[in-house]
């Protein structure tokens, strides 16, 4: 059996393999002069790749395990309310990244949350409109990557409160 150290890394700019960890049937590590290991190449950018583990001497058979690289997040900078609205800024990532997603809801645990699609990752602001009057929203925002039209998101940002007025 074959185990990576970590199945999802965050962008960095460098070539990423995730370390590894192989054990036969009864439990025991076996030694790395059984086996071979190699990665796909490229495994710097943001999206999904593959390590194989090919076995020699006295195992046989190769196991393929995937991970993936995601952007690497934002941050809020300030929320600004008005009267039904809220104007959302943030910190902009261009790296690796190809928007952002923005989270609201009225529940600080985004229960029923709306969310809106930033697609260009040089804006780095968002007027939000229609809310409700007098009442507090919590938001939150992460980066996105799309690529081979499967798209990768980074973590959450921590959340903010904002009051509408």
């Amino acid at each position: 059996m074959a185990t990576l150290s970590k199945t999802s890394l965050v962008y960095n700019g460098v070539v990423q393999n995730p370390d590894y960890i192989i054990v036969d049937a009864n439990g025991d590590i076996i030694a790395p002069s059984n086996y071979t290991v190699t990665y796909a190449k490229g495994c710097k950018n943001v999206g999904k790749y593959t390590a194989t583990i090919t076995f020699k001497g006295n195992y046989e058979g190769t196991i393929s395990k995937t991970f993936t690289i995601n952007p690497k997040g934002t941050s809020l900078k300030s929320l600004t309310a008005s009267v039904k609205k809220m104007t959302v800024r943030w910190a902009k990532q261009t790296a690796q990244t190809t928007g952002y997603q923005l989270q609201y809801s009225t529940s600080a645990k985004f229960a029923n949350a709306k969310t809106i699609m930033v697609t260009k990752n040089t804006v780095t602001s968002k007027a939000v409109t229609k809310l409700a009057g007098k009442k507090k929203y919590c938001v939150r925002i992460r980066t996105y990557k799309k690529v081979a039209g499967k798209n990768y998101y980074s973590a959450w940002s921590k959340s903010k409160t904002v009051k509408t007025k």
